[in-house]
């Protein structure tokens, strides 16, 4: 009781405490360990911008950037190879760490990153309604900090899972009607993920049939506000920025989708079948959003799980990182097995979850280094179970009588 009554007293403080002992060990652990880093390129970018005034596209930031690594003992990032490609207005968001020494701001941005990932888990369970007691909510979101993608990015620094705990907050926000700060949300990450475009689609569609245009009304306004901003700050980022990307991508060799895997098991035909698997998984996610503006509750949440594994399917950009996304679907489909079978169910959830995280720690762990790329396994395990499994339950989850009188007696949104 008296925990209870003191909770906004020492609960502060105790996250607190966790969130100080996290960036220590994340001091020590970026010491210990040099990977490719996703942080250095924007860190560079924004202490030049600030020291120099020079636009973060320069040779000049771009020197910094390398330098940096080479002191760090740290990797700059395959895929930008020390160059900043983000959009300008999103350097804003790294001045204030640019002011700390690096290894200390990398820290700080790593604790950020796990409070990110841990944050989009717990929310994911809660956009599925996934019923867990409160230490296995504990257990799940913590241990995907040790999943083996999440975790690769926690290491290399990457600047990815705020974005992505930014896609999976707007998601919960949309569904409980919140369309203005949903749409803030999906415009900051639209640029970093853009797949993040066709899930805001997905909401504008659901909510536009509900009479309610916010989230369509922000994101757009919050698009053309980033540029004016950026075109504000510096005139001719847009030419700057189409020219970073040439000098690190004067080929289209940075396209690396999971259908684009799939389609390499076949070398004879890989060009027809990539092409002819891309067209048909465009057509089947056309298909299924057909009835979305008349879903409710479960029928968006099972569209919602397939889209995301669709995009994912589609999604040419770091695919392996994009996985932190399909906890979703995977999260339904625990909850379909709970439904089902209570016993049962909790026992394969379990069994499952831990599995995977097992073959994709043997299967990551296995490889030299925590390079950009990945084996087809950990590109193509998840999503397949997420595929097939959300298929196994698709009549349980649209049509079952008995299903929705036990998800409305547990509620929706849990």
């Amino acid at each position: 009781m008296f925990l209870k009554k003191t909770a906004n007293i020492w609960m502060p403080i105790v996250i607190l405490i966790v969130l100080v002992g996290a960036t220590f060990l994340n001091l020590e652990l970026s010491e210990r360990y040099g990977f490719e880093e996703g942080f250095i390129t924007r860190y560079a970018a924004a202490k030049n911008w600030m020291k120099t005034g020079v636009s973060p596209y320069s040779e000049e930031s771009h020197a910094l950037a390398l330098e940096l690594a080479g002191d760090e003992n740290a990797l700059a990032g395959n895929l930008d190879q020390g160059r900043f490609l983000d959009p300008v207005t999103y350097v804003l968001f790294y001045i204030p760490l640019s002011f700390l020494p690096y290894s200390i701001a990398k820290a700080i941005w790593m604790t950020i990153i796990e409070v990110a990932i841990v944050l989009s888990a717990w929310l994911a369970m809660k956009i599925v309604a996934l019923k867990l007691s409160i230490p296995e909510t504990i257990l799940i979101s913590i241990g995907l900090l040790f999943f083996y993608p999440n975790l690769k990015m926690i290491l290399s620094a990457s600047v990815l899972p705020l974005y992505f705990f930014f896609i999976i907050w707007a998601i919960w926000l949309a569904m409980n009607k919140q369309g203005r700060m949903a749409g803030v949300l999906f415009f900051l990450a639209f640029a970093m993920v853009p797949i993040s475009l066709f899930i805001a689609i997905f909401f504008m569609i659901w909510l536009g049939a509900r009479r309610d245009n916010s989230l369509t009304t922000i994101f757009f306004v919050g698009i053309g506000f980033l540029i004016l901003i950026g075109l504000i700050l510096f005139p001719n980022w847009l030419a700057e920025w189409f020219t970073a990307y040439v000098l690190v991508y004067p080929k289209f060799t940075w396209l690396d989708s999971p259908i684009m895997r799939i389609s390499e098991w076949f070398p004879g035909a890989m060009r027809q079948l990539a092409i002819g698997l891309n067209i048909a998984t465009v057509v089947y996610l056309f298909v299924e959003w057909y009835g979305l503006p008349s879903g409710e509750q479960r029928g968006l949440q099972w569209k919602l799980s397939l889209t995301l594994v669709l995009l994912y399917f589609l999604n040419p950009l770091k695919p392996v990182s994009y996985q932190i996304l399909l906890f979703i679907p995977l999260f339904a489909i625990y909850k379909y097995l709970n439904e089902k079978w209570r016993v049962g169910g909790r026992i394969v959830t379990w069994l499952s979850f831990l599995s995977i995280g097992i073959i994709y720690w043997i299967k990551g762990t296995a490889q030299e280094t925590f390079v950009s790329g990945g084996a087809d396994l950990i590109i193509l395990l998840l999503p397949m179970i997420s595929f097939l499994g959300l298929q196994y339950f698709r009549w349980w989850a649209l049509k079952s009588s008995s299903a929705l009188i036990e998800s409305t007696n547990g509620g929706y949104y849990g």
